[in-house]
């Protein structure tokens, strides 16, 4: 998209209305939303992206010609009042330092964008195939920022957060509306078989014609660990007393390989004795303080629901799935099932917050937070569980549990650039071609669109995702972006080298990533 250049007499007219709005407050300190003067954008999608989606729409850090909002002004979240990451909510004054955002013909001055997440990648899919099919089913609950049902908004990690009621079947905590555009953690085609979310069909080849994909770069994924159960896996792989156990560093970090990861999420093991070390197995060798608090040792794992996307590209890098016919799928959610019954408890969650409070919970054994995951498996405390997750999560290590190596490798930026982290996905953005937007809405979405897979922003937002073993969240795409010419990652502008795409075919998370594109006679990758 070309950047509009103005000159200085007619970028002070138009600014002059932009600097004079403030966003309103009832006579409480609640917000009121003027429509007349706000473009309401709806997106619909992936609930891993949601710090994402965040960071993009409100973050200082990211470039002021990138920014959509203005960081001289007030910025207002909205959350739901359950995981607070099920709805969310963005308003603000539009950045006059983005050239895309000034002088549109709409004429507003300020910007409110929903993201829903609850329901995972599959809703920023399916209803928008639905949209463009003229289905009523395209229109979807997202949360009702209005005073009646938001609490007044208090000022938190410098955005102003206010906490909606909310429930998708109550009136006046929900409004239903069509998504402008979806995000997604793998392309539209990989929501069919068990991806597909309850209530919509799976999508076909007729319906990825129905739809505009764009590319929005490559997400980091893993597998995460409750803390006893990682540090009961360093047991095993270094000894019990050993100075790993209960380190945070990369070498100490314990390792679990592709078929295991694979035997757990298809049910094939039921307990953690299934995992043999010698003559013994992991409980036996774990000590008193890492146990479970059942002698079952039964296996847990917390994962997401059909439609989420975090589900779909582990079910792909991990099982095959959807990708070969003979492929096994995950197992479902166990529901209620006891532990004294020999088969692996599956938490299916609709939210990356839930599977995070499902780890949290299992690792405490007690219903310690939140309302995504009621834990009762409290008899004799603590669970092992695994999750999934991507790796913009628990950086800062504030939960209990913690990433694990697959096959030795650590979830590093570096290592998925150098060809050897392979759990990542890349994430499209998509909207139907047929979408009937408001005034000057469709442009907002391309530039944030384009903003989002800028390496220059992608950089603001991995500052948040260093962890201890590396750093770690997302890359450009090598098809918008070019990568270093010698194949080194560079963590300042992070673009990957590989790409499920090709320079004549869409992304298709199925396909093995390959270099992209290496006409540049001096490119290549690295060997080691």
């Amino acid at each position: 998209m070309k950047k509009l250049i103005l000159g200085a007499a007619i970028s002070a007219a138009m600014f002059g209305g932009a600097a004079q709005a403030a966003i309103t407050l009832d006579g409480a300190g609640k917000v009121v939303v003027t429509p007349a003067n706000t473009y309401e954008i709806y997106l619909s999608g992936a609930s891993a992206a949601l710090d994402y989606i965040e960071h993009l729409a409100t973050s200082t850090s990211v470039i002021a010609a990138d920014r959509m909002c203005d960081s001289t002004k007030p910025i207002y979240k909205f959350k739901d009042n359950g995981t607070g990451k099920d709805q969310n909510a963005y308003y603000c004054t539009l950045n006059p330092l983005n050239p895309q955002l000034v002088g549109l013909a709409g004429g507003k001055t300020e910007l409110l964008i929903y993201k829903r997440s609850a329901g995972g990648s599959a809703m920023g899919v399916t209803p928008i195939i639905d949209d463009a099919k003229g289905a009523a089913t395209a229109s979807i609950a997202f949360l009702n920022v209005d005073p009646s049902v938001c609490t007044v908004p208090a000022l938190t990690a410098g955005l102003n957060v206010s906490t909606c009621t909310y429930s998708a079947t109550t009136a006046g905590q929900f409004k239903l509306s069509k998504p402008d555009f979806g995000i997604s953690d793998v392309d539209p085609e990989q929501f069919r078989g068990v991806n597909t979310p309850a209530g919509f069909q799976a999508v076909n080849g007729s319906d990825l014609s129905l739809l505009n994909v764009e590319s929005a770069g490559g997400q980091v994924f893993g597998i995460g660990a409750t803390l006893k159960l990682r540090n009961a896996l360093q047991e095993a792989q270094f000894g019990v007393g050993n100075a790993c156990v209960g380190s945070e560093t990369e070498a100490c970090m314990p390792s679990l390989t592709r078929d295991q990861v694979a035997s757990l999420l298809t049910g094939k093991m039921d307990s953690w004795k299934d995992l043999k070390v010698g003559a013994s197995d992991l409980y036996t060798l774990a000590s008193a303080a890492n146990k479970p608090g059942n002698a079952n040792a039964r296996v847990h794992m917390c994962t997401r629901v059909d439609g989420s996307g975090t589900k779909a590209q582990a079910g792909i890098n991990f099982l095959n799935y959807p990708c070969a016919t003979a492929a096994n799928g995950p197992i479902p959610d166990s529901g209620a099932l006891g532990e004294v019954i020999a088969k692996p408890q599956n938490h299916a969650m609709s939210t990356s917050g839930g599977v995070s409070e499902c780890l949290r919970e299992l690792d405490a054994g007690v219903n310690t937070i939140g309302t995504a995951f009621n834990n009762t498996y409290t008899t004799g405390g603590a669970r092992w569980a695994i999750g999934i997750q991507g790796l913009e999560k628990n950086a800062n290590q504030a939960e209990a549990w913690r990433f694990v190596k697959i096959d030795g490798v650590a979830p590093t930026l570096a290592n998925v650039a150098k060809g050897k982290y392979h759990d990542w996905a890349e994430l499209t953005f998509q909207y139907s071609k047929t979408h009937v937007w408001d005034t000057s809405e469709d442009l907002i979405v391309k530039e944030f669109i384009k903003a989002a897979g800028n390496p220059n922003v992608i950089v603001s937002l991995n500052a948040t995702n260093v962890h201890p073993f590396g750093d770690s969240g997302y890359l450009a795409s090598p098809k918008n972006f070019a990568p270093a010419v010698d194949g080194n990652f560079v963590s300042s502008y992070p673009v990957n080298p590989y790409s499920h795409g090709t320079t004549t075919q869409a992304v298709n998370n199925c396909r093995i990533p390959a270099v992209y594109d290496l006409t540049n006679t001096a490119a290549g990758v690295q060997l080691q």
